[in-house]
């Protein structure tokens, strides 16, 4: 009896999924919400990005011996990496559909991040219309080395058999000492990324990421010392394909400006700040109630999910059922209304506990409100 009983129930669970699988799904552009809560949110002001400690070295080797000197960065230079910074950030923001990037120098033109703060607090800012001003600052220590790697690299080689060599060709060895000039440009770079509110003033996100970079060109090729041992005739083609000036001061290659690195760690950094902070849109496959409203059913599958909600909740507010409800909890969801899109999937499970799909929809939102707490709050819902 107890068998009999879990058959039944295996195939009750099964007939559900045939049911839940025969009906027709329509790809969803789906706004999944930000890790941050920025909501009210839009209109978004570039600040000032301070250039904090910049420490700069430049250390040489020759010979074994090592010289190191200290560079600083002139205002003039600090300006231009300040603005390249600005720029990047900038481009990462206009990327998302969901913010309008105001081109104003009102709040980039200040000292520091101080001024920009005190301007905020006080609303000194002429700007109208700013929901948010997005500021930073970033600290940084380099190092560029200038040295060569030094290999003594010992060559067995043999003479023709018709030679009249008289030492034996397995003891004759040729010693190379070779020298492979390589620059490498290291650091350590501090980013602090802050996004504040303008009304009511408050910080509503800040990222503060610490980054290591490392980059070399040039010295001894990998693999040299291999392919020397097969031979002299391997080392000699190699230097011959290298040039005949195998200076120590100089290489074919160089290395990237500082800015330019720099500039690339906080357009990455930048990148991570700005979707924890925006809505993002993703496809999906989900399945649309069929016996419903056809023209609604029309609208969703043509993407139409405005006049497909205005539509069913015509139906729905005099002659609710559930295929209508649900199919208007879909809409919501497409359209980023998680509060009323669960509504109409819990009452559309009320009227049919059985139909799995009401419970895919109800268990995608109360999956999402786990994963961001901020959905919970009313003002997630739209005024209707």
């Amino acid at each position: 009896m107890p068998c009999n009983f879990r058959l039944r129930q295996i195939g009750w669970i099964f007939f559900l999924f045939l049911v839940s699988s025969c009906s027709e799904k329509t790809s969803l552009q789906i706004f999944q919400p930000a890790e941050i809560d920025t909501s009210g949110i839009q209109r978004i002001a570039i600040g000032v990005f301070e250039v904090g400690v910049i420490q700069e070295d430049f250390v040489t080797e020759r010979g074994g011996n090592w010289s190191k000197k200290s560079a600083n960065l002139t205002n003039e230079e600090r300006q231009i990496l300040s603005r390249n910074i600005r720029a990047r950030i900038t481009n990462q923001l206009t990327k998302v559909p969901f913010f309008e990037v105001l081109l104003t120098d009102e709040f980039s033109s200040l000292e520091n991040d101080a001024a920009l703060q005190q301007m905020i607090a006080t609303q000194g800012y002429v700007t109208r219309d700013v929901d948010a001003v997005l500021s930073g600052k970033i600290w940084l220590t380099s190092e560029r080395l200038d040295g060569v790697d030094l290999q003594k690299i010992s060559l067995k080689y043999f003479t023709p058999a018709n030679s009249r060599q008289k030492i034996p060709a397995e003891k004759l060895t040729v010693q190379q000492l070779v020298w492979w000039p390589y620059k490498q440009l290291s650091g350590s770079l501090i980013v602090e990324l802050k996004l504040v509110r303008l009304q009511p003033t408050e910080i509503v996100a800040t990222d503060v990421v610490h980054r290591r970079f490392t980059q070399r060109v040039g010295g001894s090729p990998g693999g040299i010392v291999d392919q020397a041992e097969e031979g002299m005739s391997s080392l000699q083609d190699f230097l011959e394909d290298q040039g005949d000036d195998q200076s120590v001061t100089r290489t074919s290659e160089v290395l990237p400006p500082l800015s330019v690195m720099v500039g690339e760690m906080v357009a990455s950094v930048g990148a991570d700040f700005v979707r924890r902070v925006s809505v993002s849109q993703s496809t999906v496959e989900y399945p649309v109630a069929e016996d419903g409203d056809e023209q609604a059913r029309l609208l969703i599958l043509g993407g139409a999910y405005e006049s497909a909600l205005q539509r069913l909740q015509g139906q729905t507010a005099n002659d609710p059922n559930s295929e209508d409800l649900y199919n208007l909890g879909l809409c919501f969801e497409a359209l980023g209304d998680y509060g009323l899109a669960l509504l109409n999937y819990r009452a559309a499970h009320q009227m049919d506990d059985t139909n799995l799909v009401y419970a895919q929809g109800i268990g995608r939102i109360e999956n999402l409100q786990r994963q961001f707490p901020q959905l919970r709050s009313p003002i997630q819902s739209r005024k209707l």
